[in-house]
């Protein structure tokens, strides 16, 4: 990846990440125009091995977070854009952007929870949602996904962008 691509994909997901953050969803049109940018820029830098990259970028992302989907955890323009960053990032990279991105998530979710003094309740949701997936009965409360409007949810455009960002810049780190 070069410093260009870099840039494209650094616009894209802050984009997408300031479009979550106030509208609560990524769109269609920057998730679709930013996969084609992945996909062209690659072709145009790297050739085929870029395309084939790319492509596979495309697929591993979107692999990444689609059993989360399916779960009702989470939208599918979080997916379609962790499946966009991959098109920049390739198959490697957007893993190492799935990690940075679960630990930023992680991070601004306690944050969430703190200040939203919703921390009890938090923890009791998480409860019954392991032991439900333990015993294999349903939640005790309503449904934890979401389409709760009770819940609280955090826009996982942000740690997209977080992850996808380290992934790309950190990686002229040495030894990163």
């Amino acid at each position: 990846m070069n410093h260009f691509i870099g840039a494209v994909l650094s616009a894209s997901v802050l984009l997408g990440a300031a479009w979550d953050l106030r509208f609560r969803k990524i769109p269609n049109w920057l998730t679709l125009s930013s996969m084609l940018a992945g996909i062209g820029l690659n072709l145009l830098c790297h050739g085929w091995q870029g395309l084939q990259s790319s492509l596979l970028g495309l697929f591993a992302g979107l692999g990444l977070l689609f059993l989360f989907y399916v779960a009702g955890g989470m939208g599918a323009g979080d997916v379609k854009m962790l499946g966009a960053a991959g098109t920049f990032l390739g198959p490697r990279l957007v893993f190492f952007a799935f990690i940075w991105m679960a630990v930023a998530g992680g991070i601004l979710a306690i944050f969430l929870m703190v200040w939203k003094k919703a921390g009890r309740r938090t923890l009791g949701n998480l409860k019954d949602l392991i032991l439900s997936w333990i015993l294999r009965i349903p939640p005790r409360e309503a449904n934890l996904t979401l389409q709760n409007p009770s819940l609280i949810k955090l826009p996982y455009g942000v740690p997209i962008a977080i992850g996808a960002i380290l992934a790309a810049w950190l990686r002229w780190i040495p030894g990163a």
